[in-house]
């Protein structure tokens, strides 16, 4: 049950922020946002630090009047209002001042709306919602006035907050998850005022650390060369600074990829790797910080007397550069695709043939 909610558009160019009601019809989009702030657990753990912030204390606001009235005077309507405008005016300073320290890139802030929700769930727990939404922007033809809509089929939420609150004879704050659709530090920091429970660099070493042993035991025995494969992709995009989606990037980990053996149940793999945020304490979304991989050893491969192949571990598809062959004579070769031409040359034979397969 949706107790209050509120919609303002935020215009960062103009410093413009305008309070929209919301009519009957448009509820159900209301209400898809939600599920999705709710739902999603591409999500970040935060703490609330200080009762008295500006979101914060206007969320303690809201709650206080809202949460056991069954109907609300045009005074306290008011009320909640204007706790929710301070709210919107706060997110409306902080992006000014985010476009201002980004300018020098080329880069905007997206445009959007944001819509706050006090919510009391079907297990009768309250949540306070706070979301940034893709709207898109456009001028009637007639009266040159500058108008906002909302695209029927895909809705995108560029940002979220999920207070869990704990109501007694006062408002307490639990964890609260964000969600961000990129790794702009403003919402949650500057905008919201929170604390992270967990740093980026406990997060990426946690998760490498718990991925990289679940490989270990549900593939180095069956194939060491899926595990390799498999391995080696972790690394590498641990070491790649980016955000991080827990439950896309396994999706794309192991959902797209091709065993070299047949019966590897990829299918159970990948279910045991969207259990460990949960089991290993890290959140499921981050950005990675390399510096938090150890620096790795690389793999060591003996081919023959005196002589072995090696290969860094962040070294993504490396197979993709290296086959075995077979020689007409029975002999065995380990033929590797060289780009360094100063090695090409230091073992080059211009005279003999290429080896056939």
């Amino acid at each position: 049950m949706i107790i209050y909610k509120s919609f303002h558009n935020i215009d960062v160019s103009n410093g413009a922020l305008t309070r929209k009601e919301i009519p009957p019809d448009f509820t159900s989009f209301v209400n898809e946002y939600i599920r999705f702030a709710t739902r999603n657990d591409s999500i970040k753990m935060y703490t609330v630090h200080d009762d008295n912030t500006t979101v914060v204390n206007c969320i303690g606001g809201i709650v206080s009047i809202a949460a056991d009235l069954t109907s609300l005077s045009d005074e306290q309507k008011g009320e909640l209002d204007s706790y929710s405008h301070s709210i919107a005016d706060k997110l409306l300073r902080e992006e000014q001042q985010a476009q201002e320290r980004i300018a020098a890139t080329g880069k905007q802030i997206k445009k959007g709306s944001l819509i706050q929700a006090f919510v009391k769930t079907d297990t009768d727990e309250y949540i306070y919602i706070i979301a940034k939404v893709e709207h898109s922007e456009w001028y009637d033809g007639e009266s040159l006035q500058k108008n906002f809509g909302f695209p029927s089929e895909k809705k995108n939420v560029w940002k979220s907050a999920v207070f869990p609150l704990l109501i007694d004879e006062e408002t307490s704050f639990d964890t609260v998850r964000i969600y961000t659709d990129n790794d702009a530090k403003y919402w949650a920091t500057q905008f919201l005022e929170l604390n992270e429970e967990r740093s980026d660099q406990t997060n990426t070493s946690t998760a490498f650390n718990a991925m990289e042993m679940e490989l270990k035991r549900k593939v180095k025995k069956q194939s060491e060369r899926d595990y390799y494969n498999l391995r080696n992709t972790l690394i590498h995009t641990m070491k790649t600074p980016q955000q991080i989606n827990y439950s896309e990037f396994v999706n794309a980990l192991v959902g797209g990829y091709q065993p070299d053996k047949a019966d590897l149940d990829l299918t159970k793999l990948q279910a045991a790797l969207l259990e460990l945020p949960e089991k290993k304490n890290f959140d499921r979304q981050f950005n990675t910080i390399p510096d938090a991989i150890k620096k790795r050893r690389r793999l060591k491969f003996p081919v023959t007397t005196g002589i072995e192949l090696s290969i860094a571990e962040d070294v993504e598809n490396y197979r993709d550069a290296i086959t075995a062959k077979t020689h007409t004579n029975g002999s065995r070769y380990i033929e590797i695709a060289c780009e360094e031409n100063s090695t090409y040359e230091l073992f080059c034979e211009c005279n003999v043939n290429v080896m056939s397969n």
